[in-house]
């Protein structure tokens, strides 16, 4: 009877946020890792630690048109969220990866998309 009764005021786990939205970048291979690097150290994030790691140490696999995803749990905002990357090998060393993630995690990576972006050009 006192379970039952405890278990009615036990707060239900907060569900991970689905991934409902993506965002996508070319990038020269060797730089992938670093910008994963740069997204784990953005304090909004909860990524695993060893993520661009374990992306880096899949890249030398995929082949030209080839691809591999990632299924993250992490977190944004403190909140729990489910994340996915995906990278497709392109020609001449480069790579098109797509960030899936909730709508407001997505605008974060965006707005970091932008700022690797523009301090590679300087």
């Amino acid at each position: 009877m006192l379970k039952f009764l405890t278990s009615l005021f036990k707060p239900e786990p907060v569900k991970p946020a689905p991934a409902t939205s993506d965002t996508s970048m070319l990038f020269a291979v060797e730089e992938i890792v670093p910008f994963l690097t740069r997204l784990a150290n953005n304090p909004r994030f909860g990524l695993p630690g060893g993520l661009a790691a374990s992306v880096a140490a899949g890249l030398p696999d995929l082949a030209e048109q080839q691809s591999r995803r990632w299924r993250i749990d992490g977190g944004f905002d403190t909140l729990p969220a489910h994340f996915e990357i995906e990278v497709m090998m392109e020609r001449g060393g480069e790579a098109d990866v797509t960030f899936s993630a909730p709508q407001p995690a997505v605008e974060e990576i965006n707005r970091e998309l932008a700022a690797f972006d523009a301090a590679a050009e300087r």
